[in-house]
């Protein structure tokens, strides 16, 4: 078995962190998976600065386009099914079965929030009542960059259910992934970079959310923060 380092995943590609840092993955059992990428607060400031250069393009497309390019990241997610079943068991200590019932939730999700973005304007905003020969109207609009904390144990059902919202709204994400179970995020950035959405729309970073969160918390280009606590279920 070849001895893997996973990298971060921001603007697109696949950095290093530029601390050079790297910590040990373990399995649910203790023994050894993988290095990852222990990001720093510099490779979140990179993060964002890719977030921050997506917005325009992601928030200005339109809704019915963003639907289309979540759809697809469920098509890929769907041909990569058995990796992240194997994934999820070996990181959460899953049977094969529920691991595999996580992923299918974990693409469904993307199919829900898919056929989200052209509904989100339809049922937030309104057409608000006014004493005058005018209308007024309210329209959801993006936020910009939002920072995700990922769930920690629930390591890709969790994940997508406080990422998919973000995008489906227009806004782009940086997110702290789970520290232990990395994995299949490592893996989801793979089907980010080979599906349709743009470079920097989400960017994924490995490491201590204690050390990156509150930055990114305090950051000016930062709208935003989903501190999510979200069980197994994804509820």
């Amino acid at each position: 078995e070849v001895k893997k380092t996973y990298k971060l995943y921001v603007g697109g590609a696949f950095p290093r962190s530029e601390s050079g840092r790297s910590y040990e993955v373990l399995d649910s059992k203790g023994r050894f998976w993988a290095n990852a990428s222990q990001a720093s607060r510099k490779d979140a400031r990179d993060a964002v600065v890719a977030a921050r250069g997506a917005v325009g393009g992601w928030s200005g497309a339109t809704a019915y386009n963003r639907g289309q390019v979540l759809y697809r990241v469920a098509e890929v997610m769907q041909g990569r099914a058995a990796q992240f079943a194997e994934e999820v068991a070996r990181g959460e200590g899953l049977t094969a079965r529920r691991a595999a019932a996580a992923v299918d939730a974990a693409i469904d999700r993307w199919v829900w929030y898919a056929g989200w973005t052209d509904k989100i304007a339809q049922v937030l905003g309104t057409a608000n009542p006014v004493a005058g020969p005018f209308f007024n109207f309210s329209v959801p609009e993006p936020t910009g960059v939002v920072a995700v904390v990922a769930p920690q144990e629930s390591s890709l059902l969790g994940l997508v259910s406080v990422l998919a919202p973000v995008v489906a709204t227009g806004c782009t994400a940086v997110v702290v992934t789970s520290f232990a179970r990395p994995v299949p995020a490592v893996t989801l950035g793979e089907v980010l970079a080979t599906s349709d959405v743009p470079g920097g729309v989400v960017n994924l970073l490995t490491g201590s959310a204690p050390e990156i969160a509150p930055w990114l918390a305090s950051h000016r280009d930062v709208n935003a923060i989903d501190l999510a606590g979200v069980d197994d279920a994804g509820l």
